[in-house]
């Protein structure tokens, strides 16, 4: 099967007012994109050399084709691809919803949930926000201020199925000799290598702690230890181990309960699904098979549905990883991931598999892919350093220093992605 060089997406969301960027390194399957000559053709916007830019303007809502087309030194066309620009203008929704994003570790520090939010609610800020207030609740055990959401580092779609990985509000066990406690002293509040946790159950040769202020760590580092903060007292662990933590997990059913979830949280329910994953479990190089996903994720799709009947579901694609040096920092010249065109032919073809997906009969009236990949300037925001070009040389470069995690302002880019995919979803149920 040849491969496709060119990867649009159906459509791209765009917002009156917005600057909307179409970065070539996010369509344009190669090492070097820039060695064709890229012929952007659409009604409105700017084609520059590396992106192409559109913000559109009042009376500018609607749908406007765009075409990218490859040619070769000679004028010989490669190939070509056309997608839509939806251009919608941001609309107050007529009652509140209910809002969950789950993610991976590209969504563990809860930026790109909170800076959607920040800009379709505040006022004010880098975007200006619309201020439209206090109309969206995003839920979720972790948080990013009053933005809740399901964010953990190393997790794949499995992960939200079974129960088999710590999360970072995962409860601790710990194994002692003995210990004088009782009822009294639950709640009371303990520390063991700086981290605070909070006594919940004794039993008695164990107890269970809960994560205290500020410890959300996935695998904290326990100490020898636990000190009682208040009485001074000390336990000495024998051993310990973490509680499995997916939060949508119903032991009855062996799988997702989101109905289950939102009563133990005290979340009024579900109206949309936001999902990005999953940098975890690329293995394969030049990957066309993902197999290994697809029973988790019609699992949970599905589970939703059937819990809410009404909610949408959104699934948002990767970025393509470090192309300047980030790989080869993290990952070395061998084994997983240490593949960088591989990789990046990976995301490409992951991208449009969750695409086609979505499009299914089965999902298509409640699901929708999002391309964040085309949106995220991957040359840019991604961490990097100044280095020696040469070990006898003073002059200095960029080179890479994280394979697929972004630096602040890649994980605001993803806001905006999610921001404006917001807008159109919020704009669509005013309507």
């Amino acid at each position: 099967m040849k491969e496709k060089l060119l990867y649009l997406a159906k459509n791209y969301d765009l917002v009156v007012g917005d600057k909307f960027e179409l970065f070539y390194r996010g369509v344009i399957r190669s090492m070097n994109p820039y060695k064709y000559y890229i012929k952007v053709s659409s009604p409105k916007g700017k084609p520059y050399p590396r992106y192409y830019t559109y913000t559109p303007l009042d009376g500018e809502v609607g749908d406007y084709p765009l075409t990218i087309t490859l040619y070769d030194d000679y004028l010989n066309e490669i190939e070509t691809a056309t997608t839509t620009l939806h251009v919608v203008m941001p609309k107050k929704p007529n009652r509140k919803l209910n809002i969950l994003c789950i993610g991976d570790s590209l969504t563990f520090n809860g930026v790109w949930p909170y800076e959607g939010y920040r800009r379709f609610t505040k006022n004010g800020g880098e975007p200006s926000g619309r201020g439209f207030g206090d109309v969206l609740n995003l839920i979720g055990t972790c948080k990013k201020e009053e933005v809740g959401y399901e964010g953990y580092g190393g997790w794949q779609w499995r992960h939200f199925v079974n129960n088999e990985a710590v999360s970072t509000t995962s409860s601790i066990w710990v194994e002692v000799d003995s210990h004088t406690l009782n009822e009294n002293d639950q709640h009371s509040i303990w520390q063991s290598d700086k981290l605070k946790w909070v006594l919940e159950s004794i039993e008695e040769k164990k107890l269970k702690f809960k994560r205290g202020e500020g410890n959300y760590s996935c695998l904290p580092i326990i100490g020898e230890e636990f000190i009682d903060l208040e009485k001074n007292r000390t336990l000495k662990v024998n051993k310990y181990y973490f509680e499995k933590g997916n939060p949508f997990y119903d032991e009855d059913i062996k799988g997702p309960n989101f109905k289950k979830y939102c009563l133990e949280n005290n979340f009024d329910g579900i109206d949309y699904v936001y999902i990005l994953l999953t940098w975890n479990g690329q293995y394969t190089p030049y990957n066309r098979d993902f197999s290994h996903f697809e029973p988790f994720i019609v699992e949970i799709l599905k589970r939703l549905r059937q819990d809410y009947p009404n909610v949408k579901v959104r699934l948002i694609g990767i970025q393509s990883p470090s192309i300047d040096g980030g790989i080869a920092a993290n990952y070395g010249a061998s084994g997983l991931y240490s593949d960088v065109f591989g990789e990046v032919t990976t995301a490409y073809n992951y991208d449009e598999y969750l695409e086609e997906l979505c499009n299914k009969e089965e999902f298509k009236d409640y699901c929708r892919y999002i391309d964040m990949k085309a949106q995220f300037d991957v040359e840019y925001n991604m961490p990097s350093e100044m280095t020696k070009v040469n070990a006898r040389s003073t002059v200095l470069e960029k080179i890479g220093t994280n394979g697929v995690h972004p630096t602040m302002s890649g994980y605001l880019q993803i806001g905006d992605v999610f921001y404006r995919a917001l807008v159109r979803d919020m704009n669509d149920e005013s309507e």
